[in-house]
């Protein structure tokens, strides 16, 4: 992967079509408060696409480690900004599945969310760099 934006399309890309079939279902039977899709159903979909969007992590890294802070262009800081939101969404859902008390004591789940969470500080303090310029 060459730079951020190219990284940000592929996330979307993505996200775009996670679950396919499945989450079109569940979302055309779902008729709030009367008919819900599966608590267990939905809370797997949200960890397996965390873990789906992780993968992509350690591209991230590599461009954060090739690409100096303060020298991005506006497209490539609009674009990290864009992952930045990205990863914050996803940390808010782990932590909204860690509330739940069967999973509070979800080892792999509680890895996941430790492991974006440090995602997001790494994140946050390269943006902070390149903001200083």
């Amino acid at each position: 992967m060459k730079d951020f934006t190219e990284l940000n399309q592929r996330l979307q890309n993505l996200t775009s079509g996670l679950d396919g079939e499945l989450w079109r279902r569940m979302m055309s039977e779902a008729a709030p408060p009367r008919l819900m899709p599966p608590e267990q159903d939905i809370l797997d979909l949200v960890f397996r696409d965390a873990k789906a969007v992780s993968g992509y992590v350690p591209d991230l890294m590599a461009l954060m480690r090739r690409h100096v802070p303060g020298e991005l262009d506006a497209a490539n800081l609009q674009a990290l900004r864009g992952i930045l939101g990205f990863i914050q969404f996803i940390v808010r859902l782990l932590i909204m599945i860690l509330l739940f008390p069967r999973y509070l004591d979800h080892e792999d789940l509680i890895s996941t969310f430790n492991a974006y969470r440090q995602t997001l500080t790494f994140v946050e303090d390269y943006l902070a760099q390149a903001d200083r310029r």
